[in-house]
């Protein structure tokens, strides 16, 4: 098919071309197509492989696209020890930021699976790929949670405050049962 003709066939269906990044789901004949790549972890603090002081730390994990608020999967990984964290993670303002409150004894070396059953979802309904999240703790001490919000690159208004699980376990949530 000549190029010109598939975007005139395109134009006649009703769908525009895609444009760069995420699309939002498109309806076709009762069908609907999600658009675009699977949300990707973008970046994460801490870092991985990075060192942070013991204590209270915010993990935050920033997704490449606008995310689903009650689509999310966090749990162990044979990599390292699991951090006592809330229950639930919290979607930021900027819809690509989860938030997680956790404590951390020191010197010790953590990891988290991200999505290994896969919930995190973006807005357009596509699943995000997994992801290991590994660190360490140093001997050092992180005080309050104010200075693990300053330490996350967050504010006080991102504060996320909300019910502790039991350590060792991880949990997901999602909007639908799976």
């Amino acid at each position: 098919m000549h190029p010109l003709a598939a975007v005139v066939l395109i134009g006649a269906c009703g769908l525009a071309p895609p444009a760069a990044g995420a699309q939002p789901a498109r309806q076709v004949e009762g069908v609907v197509v999600p658009g675009g790549p699977p949300p990707a972890v973008q970046s994460t603090y801490p870092a991985s492989g990075a060192k942070v002081p013991a204590g209270a730390v915010i993990l935050k994990i920033v997704f490449d696209q606008p995310m689903a608020p009650d689509a999310w999967a966090y749990g162990p990984s044979p990599d390292g020890e699991f951090p006592k964290c809330l229950a639930n993670p919290r979607l930021l303002n900027d819809g690509r930021t989860y938030a997680l409150l956790c404590t951390l004894p020191p010197n010790r070396t953590f990891a988290l699976t991200i999505n290994g059953t896969p919930r995190f979802a973006s807005v357009y309904g596509r699943t995000a790929k997994p992801f290991t999240l590994t660190f360490a703790s140093t001997d050092g001490n992180t005080p309050s949670v104010h200075e693990a919000l300053m330490q996350a690159g967050l504010t006080d208004s991102d504060e996320p405050i909300m019910t502790w699980r039991d350590p060792g376990r991880g949990v997901s949530q999602s909007a639908t049962p799976p």
